[in-house]
């Protein structure tokens, strides 16, 4: 998931002074910057909006990358970094998530990581004698997924109950939900002009 800003200032540039001119390339440069930057800012407000409780992993600033413009190079993009784009992105696109084995591990609370998906080392709960994978025996409705089963102790001798930790899903179907183009080009369009119309006027007044 990324956007690039290039520079296309044919609109903005009209009747400008020959001093103006001059900054134009700087300006420029630094625009594209500044609106990405503000960009970066705005996602997670946009996404607070969009999504009910989204965990802080997908809000944080330092979720999105951007890569700025340089003086060669009129040309700047912000990017999900992929830890977030593994989950962000079918709330993007939408389409239908299959599973790689033999299903989707859903993480319920106590396999969650703080970016709502699953903690990095889950599997290896399943080492773990009280512990196993499947569809309980006797428990109608019983979902197929991880297990946790109660240990043997003096008060619970033979170690009964059952916790689900992690659910198994044989697909999961997403809809559109989050319009992160959309979102992100207005939002150039509504900035860009002015914060190069601002970098160009202290580009004039400070360095004549």
């Amino acid at each position: 998931m990324q956007i690039s800003v290039r520079s296309n200032i044919k609109e903005v540039t009209k009747g400008l002074s020959a001093l103006e001119k001059k900054y134009i390339p700087n300006a420029t440069r630094n625009a594209i910057n500044d609106t990405l930057f503000g960009l970066r800012k705005e996602l997670p407000k946009e996404m607070r909006r969009v999504f009910d409780e989204p965990v802080a992993f997908t809000l944080q600033p330092s979720a999105w990358l951007v890569n700025k413009a340089g003086k060669s190079d009129l040309r700047g993009e912000i990017l999900l970094k992929r830890a977030q784009t593994t989950y962000l992105r079918f709330q993007v696109h939408g389409g239908t998530q299959l599973p790689r084995g033999k299903g989707i591990p859903i993480p319920l609370p106590k396999q969650r990581a703080m970016h709502g998906g699953l903690k990095r080392n889950w599997k290896s709960i399943l080492d773990k004698k009280n512990y196993f994978s499947g569809k309980p025996k006797g428990i109608p409705n019983a979902r197929p997924g991880i297990y946790k089963r109660d240990k043997v102790t003096k008060k619970n001798p033979g170690g009964k109950g059952l916790q689900l930790q992690v659910e198994w899903e044989k697909r999961t179907e997403y809809k559109e939900r989050f319009d992160f183009y959309g979102f992100s080009q207005r939002y150039v369009r509504r900035h860009f002009a002015r914060n190069f119309r601002e970098k160009l006027r202290w580009y004039a007044q400070n360095r004549k």
